[in-house]
């Protein structure tokens, strides 16, 4: 019986050899290498997406306020309540309200996350003073899990922003990204 030719060659070529294995391990090792830092950052670009837009969120607010309180007639002092949100100064203030008075611990959030509408689930944050005025610093969640955290511990993670209030001007914001 004779075999046709073409069966005699696929029998010769039933796997792949150890030197195109041992090339394809080396080119996946290479493709990996190069492509998967690109993915590892992804973490740390969608921390600082999220205190970018949280910061804006927080720059297109206060102007808002700011015109609410100018329209209301009050002075430039006074405080006042526009929707629930008590501020001074044109400004939201970084503490939580109360009817009589601040509050700088976690029974409500500050008064500009409510203005700005930035949910405090979705961050670790503390109230402050800084130079005789108030402050909340805030980092994402993801980078900080405590519900409670100190200044000092939200500052450690180096992915934060802080809403610093001012007796006058407008409220100084900062952004700490080096470390999300």
């Amino acid at each position: 019986m004779q075999i046709p030719k073409q069966q005699i060659l696929l029998s010769n070529h039933s796997g792949f050899t150890l030197l195109e294995l041992v090339i394809t391990i080396v080119l996946l090792a290479i493709l990996s290498i190069t492509v998967l830092p690109k993915f590892i950052n992804l973490k740390s670009d969608a921390n600082i997406s999220v205190i970018s837009a949280t910061v804006g969120a927080i720059k297109s607010s206060v102007p808002m306020f700011k015109f609410k309180t100018i329209t209301a007639g009050t002075g430039f002092t006074s405080e006042i309540e526009i929707l629930g949100v008590k501020g001074s100064y044109y400004q939201p203030w970084a503490v939580t309200a109360t009817p009589t008075g601040f509050l700088a611990n976690y029974s409500s959030p500050p008064e500009i996350f409510e203005w700005a509408g930035i949910d405090p689930a979705d961050w670790a944050y503390r109230i402050f003073i800084s130079n005789g005025t108030y402050a909340v610093v805030a980092a994402p969640k993801n980078v900080l899990d405590l519900a409670e955290p100190s200044e000092s511990e939200v500052k450690a993670t180096n992915c934060y922003f802080i809403y610093h209030w001012q007796g006058s001007g407008e409220p100084i914001l900062t952004t700490v990204f080096t470390g999300c």
